[in-house]
C-alpha cells in the first residue's frame, strides 16, 4: 500500500524555501546584500522568507498578497522569523483602482483576483496600479521583480509601466497550463507577457525543456 509522505519538519520546510527560490527566482537573478525586492503575489511568504535573507538587514524585500487568509500567514512568518526588512501590503496589483474580488479555490496556490460580484468563497480586496503603490510606499529602484499571480498578471503589468523602467531583473509568471486544463482563456497568458516584457527593454530567457510543467512559464526578464 501506498504510504503519504510525512509532514516537513519546520526546518525541513525553510530549507526548502531556500532551495526552491534558488530554482525558480534566481536562474537569471543573482541577489546582492542591499538589494530591493518586489513579490506580487507573495502568498504565505515561502519566497519571501528566502528573499529577505538574500539582500540581507540592508536590502528591502516588498511583500503584496491579495488574499486576506494567506497575507495572514505572510505576515506570522515574518514576524515568527523576524523578518525586519520586509514590508507586508494586503493589496491586488491590477491596471486600475478598484474594489475587487479574490477567489478561495482548494488549493491555496491557485487562488485568483476577478471582478463581479462576491461569492461565499471570495474575499473582497483593494485593487491599485503598482505605480500608485510605488508612489505612496516611496519605491524607487528595484533590482528583482518576483509576479505569480494566477492569470492577473495580463492585468498587473499595464499598472506597472513606469515602475519597469527601475527593474533591473524579473522573473513573471504565465499560466497558460491552466488555460490548457479547461480553466478559462483568461489563464493564456504567455504571449501577453513576453511581448510585455520585450517592449519594456527586457532580453528574455525561459526553461522550454524543464520536465515540470510550470516551469518553462516563468520568463525571466534581464536588461
Amino acid at each position: 500500500m501506498p504510504t503519504s509522505k510525512p509532514p516537513l519538519t519546520p526546518e525541513e520546510r525553510l530549507a526548502k524555501y531556500l532551495r526552491d527560490a534558488s530554482d525558480y527566482w534566481f536562474h537569471v537573478y543573482k541577489p546582492h546584500a542591499g538589494d530591493v525586492i518586489v513579490d506580487v503575489g507573495a502568498g504565505r511568504g515561502e519566497d519571501v522568507y528566502a528573499f529577505a535573507r538574500a539582500v540581507g538587514p540592508t536590502g528591502r524585500v516588498w511583500a503584496i498578497e491579495a488574499h486576506p487568509e494567506s497575507f495572514g500567514e505572510l505576515v506570522k512568518l515574518c514576524e515568527e522569523h523576524r523578518l525586519k526588512n520586509v514590508t507586508c501590503l494586503n493589496l491586488a496589483c491590477l491596471d486600475r483602482p478598484g474594489q475587487f474580488q479574490i477567489e478561495t479555490l482548494p488549493v491555496w496556490e491557485s487562488n485568483y483576483v476577478r471582478e463581479g460580484e462576491p461569492a461565499p468563497t471570495s474575499h473582497p480586496v483593494e485593487g491599485i496600479t503598482f505605480d500608485a503603490l510605488a508612489r505612496r510606499h516611496g519605491i524607487g529602484r528595484i533590482d528583482f521583480l518576483k509576479m505569480n499571480i494566477e492569470g492577473a498578471e495580463r492585468l498587473a503589468l499595464p499598472g506597472m509601466k513606469e515602475a519597469m523602467k527601475r527593474i533591473s531583473y524579473a522573473c513573471v509568471c504565465a499560466h497558460d497550463f491552466r488555460a490548457d486544463r479547461g480553466e478559462g482563456e483568461d489563464f493564456r497568458t504567455r504571449a501577453f507577457v513576453e511581448k510585455f516584457l520585450r517592449d519594456a527593454g527586457f532580453a528574455l530567457v525561459s526553461r522550454d525543456d524543464d520536465p515540470r510543467y510550470y516551469v518553462p512559464y516563468h520568463i525571466h526578464g534581464r536588461r
